[in-house]
C-alpha cells in the first residue's frame, strides 16, 4: 500500500489523499457487491489496488479498484476485446466504484520471477504469449485510442532531467515510424514480464493498456535486461541487442522497427515518471545505451 498511496498522492495531490482514505469503504462496499470474501491484497500494488479474493461460487478471482477511471475503462475494453485469448477475463464491471471483477491466475507466478535464470525459456513463453495476443485481426475500432495519442506528449516536452539529444531522437523516430506502420492492430500495451502470469498449464497476460499501433511497438524490449546485468554497459549491450534479435525472429517481426520502437517508448516512459514525479532514471540509462545502434 505505501507505494500506491505514494503514486496515488504524486499524481492527484490533495485528491489523491481523499481516494486512498475513502479506498477502506470502497473495498467494504464493492466486497459486499460482488460477495466476495477473504482479500488479501497483492504485495505490489503500484497505481492500482488489487487484492486476491473468493466469490460466492468458491471461485478464485481479484478486485481491482483504480483512482483513474479512463485508464480503466480502457482496460475494460481490451479484456473485452481479447476475451481470455491469452489474457486473464473480466467477471464484471462496476462503473461507478471504477472497478474490475477478474478471473486470478492460478498459481500467479510471474515470468519475470522466471528471468533471466531461465532467460530462453522466458523469451519462448513471452512470444508464444505476444503471438497469440496479436491473432486477432482488427475488425472494428471499438474505441480504442492509438499509440499516437501516446506519443503526442513527447512533442513540446522539456525537462532538465531527459537529455534533450534523446528526446529529439524519439520524436524523429515515432514519426518516421508512425507514417510508415503497415498493419494495425489492437495491442496489449505494456506487455512486460510481470504482466504475464502462470494459469495452471498456460501465460495468460494482465492489465492490458488497449491501445492500437503496429505488432512491432508491443513487444517490451526493454524489460530484457535485468537489474544485474546492468553494471558492464558493454556486455549489457550486447545482451539487449542479441535478446531483442531473437525476440524479433521467433515473433517474425522486424527487428529495426522493435528497435527503434523500444527507444521511443524508453523516452515516453521517462517522460511518464517525470510527468508523475517518479524516477526516469532507468529508462534514460537503457536508452542512452540503444541510443548509438538507432541512427537516424
Amino acid at each position: 500500500m505505501n507505494k500506491l498511496t505514494q503514486n496515488v498522492v504524486n499524481i492527484l495531490g490533495e485528491n489523491g489523499k481523499k481516494w486512498i482514505a475513502n479506498l477502506p469503504g470502497t473495498i467494504e462496499i464493492l466486497a459486499d457487491y460482488w460477495n466476495l470474501s477473504h482479500l488479501v491484497p497483492v504485495d505490489n500494488m503500484s497505481f492500482n489496488y488489487v487484492a486476491k479474493a473468493i466469490d460466492n461460487s468458491n471461485q478464485a478471482v481479484v478486485l481491482k479498484i483504480g483512482f483513474d477511471t479512463s485508464v480503466i475503462a480502457d482496460e475494460k475494453r481490451a479484456l473485452t476485446y481479447f476475451d481470455g485469448n491469452a489474457s486473464i477475463r473480466l467477471i464484471d464491471y462496476n462503473e461507478k466504484y471504477n472497478a474490475l471483477l477478474l478471473q486470478q491466475a492460478t498459481p500467479g507466478t510471474t515470468l519475470k520471477s522466471l528471468y533471466p535464470a531461465n532467460d530462453k525459456f522466458v523469451i519462448d513463453c513471452y512470444v508464444d504469449t505476444v503471438q497469440k495476443l496479436l491473432n486477432k485481426p482488427l475488425n472494428s475500432k471499438n474505441g480504442f485510442r492509438y499509440i499516437s495519442d501516446w506519443l503526442k506528449m513527447l512533442d513540446g516536452f522539456k525537462s532538465d532531467k531527459l537529455p534533450e539529444y534523446l528526446l529529439k531522437k524519439a520524436i524523429y523516430l515515432k514519426n518516421t515510424l508512425l507514417v510508415s506502420i503497415k498493419t494495425e492492430i489492437v495491442l496489449h500495451g505494456d506487455l512486460h514480464q510481470d504482466n504475464i502470469l502462470k494459469d495452471n498449464d498456460r501465460w495468460l497476460a494482465i492489465d492490458p493498456k488497449g491501445i492500437i499501433g503496429e505488432p512491432e511497438f508491443e513487444i517490451a524490449a526493454f524489460d530484457f535486461i535485468h537489474d544485474t546485468e546492468l553494471t558492464n554497459n558493454l556486455d549489457t549491450k550486447k545482451l539487449f541487442l542479441n535478446r531483442m534479435n531473437i525476440i524479433a525472429e521467433r515473433s517474425n517481426l522486424s527487428a529495426e522497427r522493435i528497435k527503434n520502437w523500444t527507444l521511443v517508448r524508453l523516452i515516453l516512459s521517462a517522460v511518464w515518471h517525470i510527468e508523475d514525479n517518479g524516477d526516469p532514471g532507468l529508462s534514460i540509462k537503457l536508452a542512452e545505451m540503444l541510443s548509438d545502434d538507432v541512427v537516424i
